[in-house]
């Protein structure tokens, strides 16, 4: 009886070790934005707007400008860019790069930007991005990245990925406040604490979670998030980004 037992215990924990193996793979591979949607929701900020940004240098074989203007056509038919007042369309050629940007409200209320960029100097490569910002009220920062992510794939495009969060809360957070929430948040996503900056209005910390795959290396250092708080006196608001892997906008 002892050892029909121990069979059965041997077998139930190698079953339990199996599926935290093949869940954890599953995670990691396509939990990134999951992971910072739901560290966002742990803070318990207000929503105020996300931003997706996906861009990828072309091949040696796509560097023309006439491809790069088929490319960024076919992306604004796919996001369904709405032609209305808002609409524009503006191609810009400089000494060193030629650039296509349109600019527009996608069908379901986003704002879009998509940039094609020739690049006349030898050191850089051409490239095209497409910028969206929700401000719509609702946090669905994963459904974007994946339908732009499964657009570029289409086209044969590599995507490169940087997602921000942007939330708010009521009133001035006093320092021992935005760590505690900062904290939280490096907890709920499983972070380890690479750098950090704290001053009396602002703290800035960068992290690295093995649940998030996209990742940056910064001075040796693999960083794949980052957060900051900061009080704007004007609104009486403290501001909070978190982004994957870093924040590429100004706060």
């Amino acid at each position: 009886m002892i050892v029909k037992l121990s069979k059965y215990f041997i077998l139930f924990m190698f079953l339990i070790m199996l599926f935290t193996i093949l869940y954890g793979g599953i995670y990691y591979r396509w939990g990134d934005n999951s992971v910072l949607q739901n560290a966002f929701l742990s803070s318990g900020a207000k929503f105020v707007n996300s931003e997706v940004y996906v861009w990828s240098n072309m091949d040696e074989h796509n560097q023309d400008m006439e491809k790069l203007l088929k490319l960024a056509d076919q992306l604004e038919m796919d996001l369904s860019v709405v032609k209305n007042n808002t609409y524009t369309k503006q191609y810009v050629k400089e000494h060193s790069f030629d650039k296509l940007e349109i600019k527009g409200i996608c069908a379901d209320g986003k704002r879009v930007d998509i940039a094609a960029q020739q690049c006349k100097d030898n050191s850089q490569k051409s490239n095209i991005s497409v910028n969206v910002i929700n401000r719509m009220g609702a946090l669905d920062i994963n459904d974007t990245v994946n339908a732009i992510k499964e657009r570029f794939k289409s086209l044969k495009l590599k995507p490169k990925i940087n997602t921000c969060i942007i939330g708010c809360f009521d009133g001035k957070l006093d320092y021992e406040e935005m760590n505690r929430i900062s904290e939280n948040i490096l907890k709920c996503a499983k972070a380890k604490k690479i750098e950090s900056l704290y001053d009396n209005n602002l703290i800035s910390i960068s992290a690295y979670s093995p649940c998030i795959d996209n990742n940056i290396e910064v001075k040796g250092k693999r960083i794949n998030i980052n957060i900051a708080l900061r009080y704007n006196a004007y609104e009486d608001k403290t501001y909070i980004w978190l982004a994957t892997p870093v924040i590429a906008i100004e706060y």
